[in-house]
């Protein structure tokens, strides 16, 4: 069950869009979840670390304060969250650092963050800290693109490219489908036309972790993954893209590095990037 929920945000109307998903989603899935909205941010700011939000030149008290005001603006903006047992942080730290920091202290069951569209050098200045945060790999993480709307999750696509992957890591799709009803699509994306042997064994064990979830199969050729996962998505309406990780490397191990910037950037639906909890990993050890 997801029980914990951290979102961090910039207070930008792509991280409110993200916060007012969260709450949405929570309320769905577990209407007693608690919520964690975390603030970060870096003094001196040649630029902010999320968004740029503030503006260069404002002293860590104006900063402070103007966090603290915003922090008290939520309810106003987001009425939702008076239903939520929640708090509020502010750090000073860069944001995947903060996130890092708070998932190895506390028991984190999901990371829900916005992405803002960007390319070129755009995407260096402004749009990596999903992209830092989902390669951490400290809880799953559900990316918001900045012009998604809550829906609810009746379609979900999980993409998966058979190879030494974790499907015991699946519990957070389980939960979704059992609280929307969803349905499954298992996509995989190659540029050949055939599975190879290892592959098609990886493909039998991901069945078996599935066992009880009806689920739809889809085999597709295309030169560019990403590419065939958007056709796939805008055609079948999906509402929700699930990346299932491989037991060495998360999200690049399905991706090369430039593509799975490049999905995170650019989708256009919310998008799952499932992980083991590292503190309970730690924990284990």
């Amino acid at each position: 069950m997801i029980k914990h929920i951290l979102v961090p945000t910039d207070f930008s109307d792509c991280a409110m869009n993200a916060l007012e998903y969260a709450l949405k989603f929570a309320k769905q899935i577990n209407p007693q979840a608690e919520i964690t909205i975390l603030n970060a941010y870096t003094v001196p700011l040649a630029y902010a670390d999320f968004n740029l939000a503030y503006d260069v030149g404002e002293s860590e008290d104006d900063i402070k304060k103007y966090i603290n005001s915003e922090f008290d603006k939520l309810e106003s903006r987001l009425p939702l969250l008076k239903e939520f047992e929640y708090e509020t942080i502010k750090t000073e730290n860069y944001v995947k650092d903060a996130v890092e920091e708070y998932c190895l202290e506390n028991d984190v069951d999901l990371i829900i963050m916005g992405t803002k569209g960007a390319s070129g050098v755009d995407e260096v200045i402004l749009g990596t800290n999903a992209h830092r945060v989902i390669k951490a790999e400290l809880a799953p993480v559900l990316v918001i693109p900045e012009d998604a709307k809550y829906e609810d999750i009746k379609s979900i696509a999980l993409s998966s490219d058979y190879k030494g992957i974790m499907a015991e890591l699946l519990s957070p799709v389980k939960a979704i489908r059992q609280a929307y009803a969803s349905e499954i699509h298992l996509i995989h994306v190659s540029t050949e036309p055939m599975l190879d042997r290892e592959k098609s064994e990886e493909a039998k064990n991901l069945e078996l972790h599935l066992k009880g979830l009806p689920h739809q199969y889809h085999f597709m050729v295309n030169k560019n993954v990403e590419e065939g996962i958007d056709e796939f998505a805008e055609k079948n309406k999906i509402d929700l893209l699930v990346v299932l990780p491989r037991k060495k490397g998360l999200f690049e191990s399905l991706f090369s590095k430039s593509e799975s910037k490049s999905l995170i950037f650019h989708t256009k639906v919310p998008l799952l990037a499932l992980s083991a909890s590292k503190k309970k990993v730690i924990e284990a050890d």
